[in-house]
């Protein structure tokens, strides 16, 4: 049997066709039976054929997550952690001023282990599948309904580097984004990468229908390798030129992060080299002040010097923002995302009410 959700309505018309010598436009039906109106049952699907419904049950299954715990920060973050059969993969669902945004996991564990992130000190286990990617989106679809909230963004920066399993990230994109699948736009969807070339050209090339981030974070090849071992196989020289020829639009440009190590990579000299080293790049840039609750060895950069370079990297004309990090004390702020139920506990990873905090609580 097939697991329906790793399917993009192109792969199912050809499948109904080939295998099952089914008209394609019967796999639109079953789509927006699935993913407009959550119907799960093929019998409860009323204009099908009736022979075809119990074929389709016999071929196709609908997997669902399991939510292992949920743990809420005194800021409104949620923290999900997700069962997908052996392993589990952790999401978060981020409280900020005017929204709520969704961050999903598209691996377990990493393999690019950059040096001030907790989730590559797990290592490369597994790429999640399409399915398991979608399943982390119902599961706190589901969950919402509880705060009466709901999400308006989707960012692929949890566990995992997206564009390593990039063919199970775009199809998972291509289901959310489309009129019958989920229905959210692309503007509202963005992936982040540490700078894999060879994926941002196909990902420009094959028109994913998503914004796109690059983990810069240094100005110079010798910080940057240092903390970001890609960078030596793909150097800032090849990376910029990489972002230089990815298409963009007048309201879609490149963001560039930069998580702000303090006394490493957040100097006056990489300051003024910055916006160098970005021109001719259509971008943004995000900034983020590093955690040094991770545990990691470095350090947070003081509040004043990170508003300092915003004001000076806009007196160069550079869009820039300031994320300051949400759920810290559940562990779901950026680079903190980690997980191995064969090793740790769920208090290890965080789940367990913050201190002094009301709000805090885990369900399992």
């Amino acid at each position: 049997m097939e697991d329906f959700f790793n399917f993009s309505l192109p792969e199912l018309e050809a499948l109904f066709k080939e295998r099952f010598s089914i008209a394609p436009f019967h796999a639109r039906q079953v789509f927006q039976w699935v993913y407009r109106k959550k119907v799960r049952d093929f019998e409860l699907m009323t204009d099908l054929p009736s022979k075809l419904r119990p074929l389709l049950k016999e071929n196709f299954f609908f997997s669902t997550a399991e939510q292992k715990a949920r743990q809420i920060s005194s800021d409104g973050t949620r923290k999900y952690l997700f069962g997908l059969g052996e392993n589990s993969v952790e999401s978060v669902m981020i409280k900020q001023p005017t929204r709520m945004t969704l961050c999903v996991s598209s691996q377990v564990g990493c393999g690019m282990a950059c040096a001030f992130c907790r989730t590559g000190t797990m290592g490369f286990i597994k790429n999640l599948t399409t399915s398991q990617i979608l399943q982390q989106v119902e599961g706190v679809i589901n969950d919402a309904v509880n705060f009466g909230d709901m999400f308006q963004n989707i960012v692929f920066m949890g566990m995992g580097e997206p564009l390593h399993n990039f063919d199970n990230v775009s199809r998972a994109i291509r289901i959310l984004t489309h009129q019958l699948g989920f229905e959210i736009g692309p503007r509202r969807i963005t992936v982040s990468t540490v700078g894999l070339v060879p994926a941002i050209k196909r990902f420009g090339e094959e028109k994913v229908p998503a914004n796109l981030a690059v983990s810069l974070n240094a100005t110079t090849d010798e910080v940057r390798s240092q903390i970001m071992p890609i960078n030596k196989k793909y150097p800032l020289s090849t990376l910029i030129g990489a972002l230089k020829d990815f298409p963009t639009t007048k309201h879609k440009k490149i963001t560039i992060e930069y998580v702000m190590l303090s006394g490493l990579n957040d100097t006056e000299a990489d300051l003024r080299r910055l916006p160098k080293l970005l021109h001719g790049v259509a971008a943004k840039i995000n900034l983020i002040p590093y955690n040094d609750n991770a545990g990691l060895g470095f350090k947070t950069p003081d509040r004043d010097w990170v508003h300092n370079w915003q004001q000076t990297l806009a007196g160069r004309g550079l869009e820039a923002t300031i994320r300051w990090s949400k759920g810290q004390d559940i562990k779901a702020a950026c680079g903190q995302l980690v997980t191995d139920d064969k090793k740790l506990s769920k208090k290890s990873l965080g789940y367990i009410a913050p201190e002094n905090s009301v709000e805090g609580s885990l369900v399992v």
